[in-house]
């Protein structure tokens, strides 16, 4: 299969500043415009180009309700105020013990 040009027009800043990472990273921008293709074929969509694709979908939501919804409550108890030393004088009191 021969290969075909892609051409695509930007702003000569956003090239180079997006060139220089792409290279920081070991990649040509001809490695990823054809990872972005190879995306766009799998997905068989733009979805993941556009920024609607980074919000959780509602199962993500209703997961992370779930999960915060089982989260249980701290147990409130006239302990939760006194130190170890203190609940154990309390405890012995209430035994008759002091």
């Amino acid at each position: 299969m021969g290969a075909a040009m892609v051409t695509g027009r930007m702003d000569a800043d956003k090239k180079e500043r997006g060139n220089r990472i792409l290279s920081r990273d070991g990649m040509t921008a001809s490695q990823a415009i054809n990872l972005m293709y190879d995306r766009l074929l799998s997905d068989q969509s733009t979805a993941f180009l556009s920024p609607e694709s980074e919000r959780p979908s509602q199962a993500a939501w209703a997961r992370a309700a779930y999960a915060v919804d089982s989260i249980s409550e701290p147990q409130i108890s006239r302990f939760n105020d006194m130190s170890r030393a203190e609940i154990k004088v309390d405890r012995l009191r209430s035994r008759g013990l002091m």
